[in-house]
């Protein structure tokens, strides 16, 4: 692909299904501190020296067992306060998690949308229900311009992008190759295609591009899989939600639908529920697409619940092929056939499970 073709990739986090990490092996209450002194390393840039490098969250807590990393080369510091980013707040449903579209994360994105050099940040928004029925205002997503001095200017409103909807993933891409990032939104209800306008401005046109979707969809990825110079978009669908009769958690009609997480129920995973068919979009090259999902065989008809993809040439013979992250189910591999086609290798590759054979609920993929 031309290397204006960017495509980034959004990790969305499902939050009920918590992983238990193995215990810290490393007991270093004994260890001699870490130097802070910085050194060149042999890549180049600056590393920190000694044996241990501090790991803190945000709130100055270790996030290991011991609050070091053996041999830690690079330090990581949360500097989202100076940087003029910790004003805005990500919201999705209430605290309470009753309900399975109040329990994943949203995407982000690294664009230079501006084209002036510098990485901007997209950050998609949930939503409330209040908001989804008119009687609350919607959160907004944000649109951070890189103000070229460490700080961030959050510009989604002018820019017309802060997409007032229930929104899960995001894709970047010049799908009209004039040089200009867009972006696609998927969101629990009609999906965002925001075309650059190449003055800091963006237009939604899904609509007359034809990617509008419904329900619930997730991570999109821009790829170009039939190499003709156009970026295709590839959309995963997750659950076929109805939110005028929401399953609950611990509804005796919805199976595994009841968890506990830090004492309280909430709903813990898709299982149990119908899920959503995956989408690939043909540009056509005059600003609309075709959804070409059953005749290149990417369609899942059965409804896997699809939260992420990436377009990957994963065995090297210069053709992208297909990876689609599934919650709960296995994974797909798709091998692009070179003739507009794919093959579901999915089971043979040894994609489709874990190492112990079994399905996982994947959540990102990059």
């Amino acid at each position: 692909m031309p290397g204006k073709h960017a495509c980034l990739l959004p990790v969305l986090l499902l939050l009920s299904v918590p992983v238990s990490p193995e215990p810290h092996q490393h007991n270093t209450r004994d260890q001699p501190p870490a130097s802070s002194q910085a050194s060149a390393n042999d890549q180049g840039g600056m590393a920190t020296s000694g044996a241990h490098a501090a790991v803190l969250d945000a709130e100055n807590r270790p996030i290991t067992a011991g609050g070091f990393v053996d041999n830690g080369p690079i330090v990581f510091k949360n500097v989202a306060q100076q940087a003029g980013l910790a004003t805005w707040r990500h919201i999705m449903g209430t605290p309470e998690k009753r309900y399975i579209l109040e329990t994943v994360g949203s995407g982000v994105a690294l664009l230079d949308y501006d084209n002036d050099g510098w990485l901007d940040i997209y950050l998609v928004n949930g939503s409330t229900y209040e908001a989804e029925t008119g009687k609350a205002k919607p959160p907004h997503a944000a649109l951070f311009r890189n103000n070229h001095d460490g700080t961030f200017t959050d510009v989604a409103e002018k820019a017309g992008v802060t997409n007032d909807r229930w929104g899960f993933g995001v894709a970047v891409g010049d799908y009209d190759n004039d040089g200009w990032p867009d972006l696609y939104i998927s969101n629990f209800g009609k999906n965002r295609l925001y075309h650059n306008n190449r003055d800091g401005t963006f237009t939604d046109v899904a609509e007359t591009a034809g990617v509008t979707l419904g329900n619930w969809s997730a991570g999109p990825t821009f790829g170009d899989y039939d190499g003709d110079g156009r970026l295709d978009l590839f959309v995963p669908g997750y659950v076929h939600y109805d939110m005028n009769h929401p399953p609950e958690a611990g509804s005796a009609t919805v199976a595994f639908s009841s968890c506990q997480f830090r004492g309280a129920k909430v709903m813990c995973g898709p299982r149990g529920l119908k899920g959503e068919a995956d989408h690939l979009f043909h540009n056509n090259g005059d600003g609309t697409f075709t959804d070409v999902s059953k005749q290149v065989g990417v369609a899942d008809t059965q409804g896997s619940y699809g939260l992420a993809a990436v377009f990957a040439d994963v065995n090297n013979d210069g053709k992208p092929d297909l990876l689609v992250a599934n919650d709960s189910m296995p994974n797909f591999l798709y091998l692009n056939n070179g003739n507009g086609t794919f093959k579901d290798a999915s089971y043979e590759s040894g994609y489709a499970f874990n190492e112990n054979g079994r399905e996982t609920a994947s959540m990102g993929i990059a």
